[in-house]
């Protein structure tokens, strides 16, 4: 997939020659994008972008509008426990690496941060970093970060449609519940530092929320989402053909 930035809102459809905002121009300085290299620009989730040449100047040249092609990715949200301080950026960030579709706040027993609605001012932070991890990684769609914590129950609500896991230490591996190839949307549900409660455990069981592991060792609330929703989407690219994630310079 080609490189791609982000705009909101995009350049005008009609533009055939653009300012780029400060933002970008910092950005394609940093990466050294020469004149041969085309790029997209985008506004976030759109099925369509517009590619883009930079000379070196304030301006780019765009050319017209092209579909917006994407990986086969499995739709996944993540209900998760918030974590605290600089933890919940980690948690953001490897969401959106991990093709995490939607992240909501749950808000459980043993909950420490997260029983009130996020902050605008962290939203927009937050949404920031989704973005950029997102360029970094080639995922066009950033996640939808909600900001309304939701006790269990209303979380699993909002999954209608969705296979829902659990993910608990003593669960089944992931992997082996995922033997299916398709692309089947799932709800990832991860609890505080410290579990479930019994009762919540006993709720989830209710509701149908299947237990899922991610191996031999604990995990902090930022790890445990984003690895089991790189599992789900390793099912799916395997199924497709596509290679694996690699890190690029």
């Amino acid at each position: 997939m080609r490189r791609f930035f982000f705009l909101e809102p995009p350049p005008d459809p009609e533009a055939r020659r653009w300012p780029a905002p400060p933002d970008l121009l910092r950005h394609l300085r940093a990466l050294r994008i020469g004149p041969a290299e085309e790029f997209l620009l985008l506004a976030p989730g759109a099925a369509a972008a517009r590619p883009a040449h930079w000379s070196g100047g304030r301006e780019l040249e765009l050319g017209p509008e092209v579909p917006m092609s994407a990986p086969a990715f499995r739709p996944v949200l993540l209900a998760t426990a918030w974590p605290k301080g600089a933890r919940a950026d980690q948690l953001v960030v490897r969401a959106a690496e991990t093709a995490v579709e939607r992240i909501l706040p749950l808000r459980c027993a043993r909950s420490v941060a997260g029983r009130e609605p996020l902050r605008p001012a962290r939203l927009a932070r937050w949404r920031r970093l989704a973005w950029e991890a997102c360029q970094q990684c080639r995922n066009p769609r950033p996640p939808v970060l909600e900001a309304e914590p939701l006790p269990l129950a209303e979380a699993v609500a909002t999954a209608a449609g969705r296979r829902c896991f659990l993910l608990d230490p003593a669960g089944p591996p992931l992997l082996d519940l995922l033997a299916d190839t398709n692309a089947e949307p799932v709800a990832l549900f991860c609890g505080p530092e410290g579990g479930f409660a019994p009762a919540e455990r006993e709720e989830a069981a209710s509701l149908g929320l299947e237990p899922a592991g991610l191996g031999p060792t604990l995990l902090r609330i930022e790890a445990a989402g984003p690895l089991a929703a790189a599992l789900c989407q390793h099912r799916v690219a395997a199924a497709h053909n596509q290679p694996c994630s690699r890190k690029e310079t």
